[in-house]
């Protein structure tokens, strides 16, 4: 003998309100389930987008840092240029000096004057202007 053969269900108030609380509950259930899996899956996208805005602002920080260093850098080698520039073109004023130039090439090459003598002395090097 089936043993579901002798099992009825009885169509009654109490067993249509059961029914439907357990439908109710099933539902709610399932309602609950897809909230949280909707929730989870939003916190998840908003900690992501956080994640890679996070990294970019901290990446634009970093390579912002390093171009001040390189601009900062830049003007250092920048001002020096400058500086040997004017030093140059005021060598080259000078060297235009028909007595400056004579002077140079006494002190650097020995030269001398007709019927002058040079003399070395021991601080001056060669070299030394």
């Amino acid at each position: 003998m089936a043993t579901g053969q002798k099992i009825r269900t009885l169509n009654n108030s109490f067993y249509r309100a059961s029914e439907e609380k357990q439908r109710q509950t099933g539902y709610q259930k399932r309602i609950r389930r897809v909230h949280k899996k909707r929730f989870i899956t939003i916190i998840l996208a908003f900690f992501l987008v956080t994640l890679f805005f996070g990294y970019q602002i901290v990446n634009t920080k970093l390579l912002t840092s390093n171009l001040n260093k390189q601009i900062t850098t830049s003007h250092k080698k920048l001002d020096k240029v400058r500086t040997q520039r004017t030093d140059l073109k005021q060598e080259v004023k000078q060297l235009n000096d028909k007595n400056y130039l004579e002077k140079i090439i006494r002190e650097k090459y020995y030269y001398s004057k007709d019927g002058e003598t040079i003399y070395s002395l021991p601080n001056n090097s060669l070299g030394q202007k």
